[in-house]
Formats: structure tokens, C-alpha cells, sequence
């Protein structure tokens, strides 16, 4: 090989070689944008579940206090102690 074909070989080398570099950082711009756009996705989605998650404990606790499901007679038991500690609370307090 002479020493313009070995220079005309790297130069097409090299060609190629810029052009797979544009073609992958395109790519992996490409990728990145997908990626945000998943992150903000799931971000979304475990807010849904945490409002879900939150709206269901309040909904337990308001079953368990208003008596529609069976065996609440110990929720209902323990406001009912509260509430007469309570008033023994005020009355101590206004002697």
C-alpha cells in the first residue's frame, strides 16, 4: 500500500466513523428525551398512588368509626375512653 491509499483508507475511516458518532449522538439525545419523558410518567403515577393510598386510609378510618363494617366495637371502644378521659380532663380543670 502506498502512502496515499493508506491516507485515502483513514479518511474514509474516519467518515464513517463521524457520521456513526452524529447518527448515535442523535440517538442518544433520542433516548434521554424518552427517558424524561418515562421518569415524568412515574412520577405521576406514585403521586395517583400515594392521593389512592391516602384516600384509602381515610376511608378505612371513617368505615371503622361510622360502624358499617362488624368488629368495630373496639375502635368504637377506644373513643369512647378517650372521650370520657377527656372529660375528666375538663372537669378537673374547672374545679
Amino acid at each position: 500500500m502506498t502512502a496515499d491509499e493508506i491516507l485515502s483508507d483513514l479518511k474514509d475511516k474516519m467518515r464513517k466513523m463521524i457520521t456513526l458518532l452524529q447518527r448515535y449522538g442523535t440517538e442518544n439525545d433520542e433516548l434521554k428525551e424518552k427517558l424524561k419523558e418515562k421518569e415524568e410518567l412515574i412520577r405521576q403515577k406514585e403521586m395517583a398512588l400515594k392521593n389512592l393510598e391516602t384516600k384509602y386510609e381515610t376511608l378505612k378510618l371513617a368505615k371503622s368509626i361510622s360502624g358499617v363494617s362488624p368488629g368495630n366495637e373496639g375502635a368504637r371502644d377506644k373513643i369512647n375512653v378517650i372521650i370520657r378521659d377527656l372529660d375528666r380532663c375538663i372537669g378537673l380543670m374547672n374545679r
